[in-house]
């Protein structure tokens, strides 16, 4: 079985994944507030996919228009979008971007519903399990974002969307090995296969249609 970890974002945090996981996606965090240079955006994108190989952009934004603006560029990134507004986790699913990571993220609820989970399994857009803002939380935060994801895994799995988990690692710290992340599926309800899936299957198949 191949394991794919889709969403390293730190050259030592890289280096530590590639010890644990056949392919590993390095991930540029990039904060949008208004319109890009896209010129000097691709190159970026040309030296981290040099270094890297694939690549991703997790976009953090409050603005849905620059994330349609982003993906028509056609740029040769996967496109993440970091979830939590709730306009910005809908846009990204009706945009048809390649994930949408912890649409939980930052909230007092889930973040997803059957209507968003009916969208993003017509658009083919992932929704990314990541352990990162458990590993920042308190115990009590912590409880409250199991909840949430549990949740929101039993509307993946309901409507069959595809899904992969992840460290989301910003330091060499936060890098978790495969087995850790099928025991954070397996919290949240998943089965040991589809946690394992979750590591494999549906990562390539997001791979393969994007890179």
């Amino acid at each position: 079985m191949k394991w794919i970890e889709l969403d390293i974002r730190d050259e030592k945090a890289y280096e530590l994944a590639e010890e644990w996981y056949d392919e590993v996606v390095f991930t540029k965090k990039l904060l949008l507030n208004g319109s890009l240079d896209y010129e000097k955006l691709k190159e970026e994108i040309r030296e981290l996919r040099g270094k890297y190989g694939k690549v991703a952009l997790l976009v953090i934004t409050n603005k849905p228009s620059l994330i349609r603006e982003l993906k028509n560029r056609n740029l040769k990134a996967l496109i993440y979008v970091q979830g939590g507004n709730m306009k910005v986790n809908r846009s990204a699913l009706e945009i048809g971007v390649d994930a949408l990571i912890s649409p939980e993220f930052g909230r007092k609820d889930n973040g997803f519903d059957h209507v968003l989970a009916k969208i993003a399994a017509k658009n083919e857009v992932a929704i990314g399990f990541s352990i990162s803002q458990l590993l920042r939380a308190s115990s009590y935060e912590r409880a409250n974002i199991l909840k949430f994801m549990m949740k929101n895994w039993q509307l993946v799995e309901k409507y069959k969307v595809p899904r992969f988990l992840t460290s989301s690692a910003e330091s060499k710290w936060e890098v978790r090995a495969p087995r850790d992340l099928i025991s954070l599926g397996v919290v949240i309800g998943m089965e040991i296969c589809q946690a394992k899936a979750s590591l494999s299957f549906y990562p390539e198949k997001i791979l393969n249609k994007k890179l």
